[in-house]
């Protein structure tokens, strides 16, 4: 069994509808949105860099926040260092050059698609915490 396969059975099991679909390089992605409440969701995709037994992969939620005073960016900049310290676990939070703010992680996985499973689990609520938190300091992020 591939990787690719393996995580289309998880998905299926666990009720998630989603596919993958081949990309550059040879990668493949799946995409996906968790409801963050009735009105936002929050897209994330997992990549998969080669469709074999054991490969690296990433998975990204973004949209978390937009900056757009880049007046505040030194200092969120210092609070993203500082939640990626202490609140983001194996995750990172990234500022990308367009202010968009997304969080990330990198990994390899074999066939054994479980730890992949959770880890994605676990940054949905990672990106919902960090998405309030980065608000609630600067009120003046977007949500686009």
């Amino acid at each position: 069994m591939t990787i690719l396969a393996a995580l289309d059975q998880k998905f299926q099991e666990k009720g998630m509808p989603l596919k993958s679909h081949p990309i550059q390089n040879g990668q493949f992605l799946y995409q996906g949105k968790f409801n963050l409440d009735k009105e936002h969701s929050l897209p994330f995709g997992v990549v998969i860099a080669k469709d074999e037994a054991e490969s690296d992969f990433q998975i990204s939620y973004r949209k978390l926040a937009y900056l757009n005073n880049y007046a505040d960016k030194v200092n969120l900049l210092e609070l993203i260092n500082e939640l990626n310290q202490t609140k983001t676990f194996y995750y990172t939070l990234c500022l990308a050059g367009d202010g968009e703010i997304f969080l990330r992680l990198l990994g390899r996985t074999t066939t054994d698609v479980k730890p992949l499973y959770e880890m994605l689990v676990i940054g949905s609520n990672i990106a919902k915490v960090m998405s309030a938190e980065l608000k609630n300091k600067f009120p003046s992020l977007g949500s686009e």
